[in-house]
């Protein structure tokens, strides 16, 4: 399963002690992290979550958050955002001592973020990867593309004449966020009915490879005032 489909399932209440979420694929990974804060009913004034964006925060600063008993609940869930200490980034927050405390911290719901490769050689990665709910938002194989999108066409009411489903994810290179983009355009376009090869040309804006073929093709008909 991946990282999407994990995600759809979560809320507060089914989130697990620790959680993991990265990935190289950065558009995949930004939209994962947008619908894992909204499927755990994440609001910056809610006082039961706290959230630190560690590239900005001085670690000390929120491990006392950490260490702080919740008031209004049993528990809260705490947020560590740009988290680069756990990939491969060439980036630490933490010094040594930092991350061997934090590798102790239990107590509240802990969630760690980043973009990015998780760093296997790290201890702390290991442990996460022993105790954690590890999400990785990183390049899907073109048949997960496909499966999960169909799936996505389907619960939006997008039906596709045979070939065209195929043909929007060669327009879309086979990326992720430019597939999610492309059927946003595509169910504002086509309200009803089968959508056609023709709805593609016309829905999806061109792309800068679309035009340079454009223009190619053009070139080679000595076409040249179209080209300019």
């Amino acid at each position: 399963m991946i990282a999407m489909e994990t995600i759809e399932k979560l809320s507060r209440e089914k989130l697990p002690k620790i959680t993991v979420l990265a990935g190289e694929d950065l558009g995949q990974y930004s939209q994962a992290k947008e619908k894992f804060l909204k499927q755990i009913g994440f609001d910056s004034s809610d006082l039961t979550y706290s959230y630190f964006d560690m590239s900005e925060t001085d670690y000390q600063d929120a491990e006392l958050d950490l260490e702080s008993m919740p008031f209004f609940a049993d528990e809260k869930v705490v947020i560590f955002d740009h988290f680069a200490d756990m990939t491969t980034a060439k980036k630490s927050y933490l010094d040594e001592k930092a991350l061997k405390r934090l590798e102790n911290y239990l107590q509240s719901r802990l969630v760690l973020m980043a973009s990015g490769k998780l760093d296997g050689k790290r201890r702390l990665v290991k442990l996460l990867k022993r105790d954690a709910l590890v999400l990785e938002a990183n390049s899907l194989k073109d048949t997960e593309l496909r499966t999960y999108f169909q799936k996505q066409a389907h619960q939006e009411g997008l039906t596709f004449d045979k070939g065209v489903f195929e043909e929007l994810l060669v327009k879309s290179s086979f990326d992720f966020s430019d597939i999610q983009k492309n059927l946003a355009f595509l169910k504002g376009y086509k309200t009803e009915g089968n959508i056609s090869s023709q709805d593609i040309t016309e829905a999806i804006p061109k792309s800068l490879q679309d035009n340079i073929f454009d223009m190619t093709q053009l070139l080679l008909r000595g076409q040249i005032q179209d080209v300019r």
